[in-house]
């Protein structure tokens, strides 16, 4: 297995204005509360910190969104792609991101400068690795990365935006394989992007929704092909997770089904899980992988 450990996480605080994040969501009776959102969000971050030293971010009342630190860019290793962000409303989320990132000494690949009209949200770029605990302060460097980056085409994410990651990450730290992964539109499936129905628990573990959608990303990632194992669970949103150093941080789901099937596959692969609510978030698209960004550096 190709192994490494996160050290460091970057995630930002929650605006007034929050309450008019994006949202597929057109029912009026779903308003999402702020106060109850920060509640949420101080338990991720305290949760993260406790994992990694975390870079908390402050929060911009310009963009609503911009607790979504995900979607900004896209990191492997030292390198740092800064995204065009699909939503024009958002675009300007990625300064401090960047700003961040450099200070933190990592190249930077600007994909507006790259590709004018390419457009990526990062939380359509999957990348399985297996990343395990440790001391990080007598840890060696890792230098191996996961084979395979794959990029959800969604409402949000471009061809053009594949073609700059490939160039960025095609022949990086001995060669990934970029894959270009078709999703259903929103108004079919209700999933915004590719990390919205797929996640990662390791290099070599996908958690998938059962049924048609669940099945039709699994064939468009080739995904038995190349290796992979797929742990299925009737609740979608349980199969967002964010995987840390031998902990699968996952939102809590109604669905005793999926919490059997999931449970039993960490409890098989020896990872401990950390629930945290996700309720607030899902009001407006938001996943537990949306609001960090995870650093191996």
């Amino acid at each position: 297995q190709l192994k490494r450990s996160y050290t460091c996480a970057i995630t930002r605080g929650i605006p007034d204005s929050f309450v008019q994040a994006l949202s597929s969501k057109s029912d009026p009776q779903i308003t999402i509360s702020v106060p109850k959102a920060r509640e949420e969000h101080a338990e991720y971050v305290s949760f993260m910190r406790s994992a990694v030293p975390t870079v908390h971010l402050p929060a911009s009342e310009q963009h609503p969104d911009c607790p979504f630190v995900e979607d900004a860019a896209v990191v492997i290793g030292n390198r740092a792609v800064i995204c065009r962000i699909g939503a024009d409303s958002r675009k300007g989320e990625v300064g401090p991101i960047r700003e961040a990132l450099s200070q933190l000494g990592l190249e930077i690949v600007e994909m507006a400068n790259e590709c004018e009209s390419a457009t990526v949200d990062g939380g359509d770029v999957l990348h399985p690795v297996t990343s395990f605990g440790g001391d990080f302060a007598n840890r060696q460097p890792s230098t191996s990365v996961g084979r395979y980056l794959f990029v959800g085409l969604s409402g949000r994410t471009n061809m053009d935006g594949v073609k700059v990651l490939d160039e960025a990450f095609r022949g990086y730290k001995g060669g990934i394989e970029v894959i270009a992964v078709p999703i259903p539109d929103i108004t079919e499936s209700g999933a915004l992007h590719l990390k919205s129905i797929v996640t990662h628990v390791d290099e070599n573990t996908l958690l998938v929704p059962s049924g048609r959608l669940g099945d039709e990303v699994l064939a468009a990632m080739k995904a038995e092909e190349r290796g992979f194992d797929a742990i299925r669970l009737p609740d979608i949103a349980a199969c967002n997770v964010v995987a840390i150093n031998g902990v699968v941080m996952a939102s809590p789901t109604e669905c005793k089904e999926s919490t059997a099937i999931f449970e039993t596959g960490m409890n098989q692969r020896g990872y401990k899980i950390k629930y945290i609510p996700n309720i607030e978030y899902a009001k407006c698209d938001g996943a537990m992988t949306c609001r960090s960004i995870l650093l191996d550096i």
